[in-house]
């Protein structure tokens, strides 16, 4: 995969809905009726997490057929799912699938063939999933803070805290970043527990889409777009728009976010591949 970019901004975004974006309903369905499996995935039907080991099989991510066992095949999608959700959840169902589908889109490269869950944990490239050195001592005091202390909190004070949408962003942040770890560490990442019902939807929806992300059942909103940031974002950061983003390989805009491709040779094409990518 062509390392063109110091950074692929994916700012956690702690403004409002983008004009236009698709709203997301409670109860909208996000499983093709019948299938037990993609059911399971989002929340809605029985079954736990797919043991490790077993037999490989042909999955579709994207453009690319990767051979993956249950367990992989489930790490995958959740990586998917959670990058998706993490920058796009006000943004509506079409928002959170163009970022997967970026993802999906850098990991079929044409160069080096990779796996969703190793793109977005990519040294300097998507920002949700960066793992920031911790803070060991307490300016203050000048003390080490003692892991699992928190200053104690009323009832009100906690209740006001999770009814704030900047306080919650950088809590889910911080909970992408702690899944980042894992990921990287070769571990199946847990669902976010997000605290409003906004988010715990969006949530619902971005594993439906992360499922059933593939050509035939949810085609790419991007035109193959491979690169992408949130002006409202970079703006509200003070943050220059990236130098990748020209005008002449912006693909589409859908939400707050637009949408780019790599600068390619004319013979160089994305195509369904069958990618043995090993673990």
């Amino acid at each position: 995969m062509r390392n063109l970019l110091p950074v692929l901004t994916l700012a956690i975004s702690v403004l409002p809905a983008a004009a236009g974006a698709q709203v997301i309903d409670a109860g909208d369905a996000v499983c093709r009726p019948g299938d037990t499996g993609c059911a399971r995935f989002v929340g809605d039907g029985k079954g736990g997490l797919p043991k490790r080991g077993g037999e490989k099989q042909p999955v579709m991510i994207g453009t690319s057929v990767y051979m993956l066992t249950p367990w992989q095949a489930e790490r995958e999608r959740r990586c998917l799912a959670l990058a998706g959700w993490a920058e796009a959840r006000g943004e509506g169902a079409d928002a959170m699938a163009g970022v997967m589908w970026v993802v999906a889109n850098r990991a079929a490269s044409a160069d080096q063939p990779s796996l969703p869950c190793r793109v977005v944990v990519a040294a300097g490239q998507f920002e949700p999933f960066v793992v920031e050195p911790v803070e060991p001592r307490n300016r203050q005091k000048g003390k080490v803070a003692k892991p699992g202390t928190k200053p104690k909190q009323t009832a009100a004070e906690q209740a006001k805290l999770a009814a704030d949408p900047r306080v919650e962003a950088r809590r889910i942040l911080a909970t992408i970043r702690r899944q980042a770890t894992v990921i990287r560490a070769g571990g199946m990442p847990s669902w976010p527990k997000p605290r409003l019902a906004a988010d715990q939807e969006a949530l619902r929806v971005a594993r439906g889409l992360a499922w059933n992300l593939n050509d035939d059942d949810l085609p790419d909103p991007t035109a193959r777009a491979s690169l992408f940031y949130s002006p409202p974002a970079q703006a509200a950061l003070r943050r220059q728009k990236p130098d990748w983003a020209e005008a002449r390989l912006l693909t589409t805009s859908i939400g707050g976010h637009s949408f780019y491709r790599y600068p390619a040779p004319p013979e160089e094409r994305i195509t369904t591949q069958v990618a043995e990518v090993g673990e």
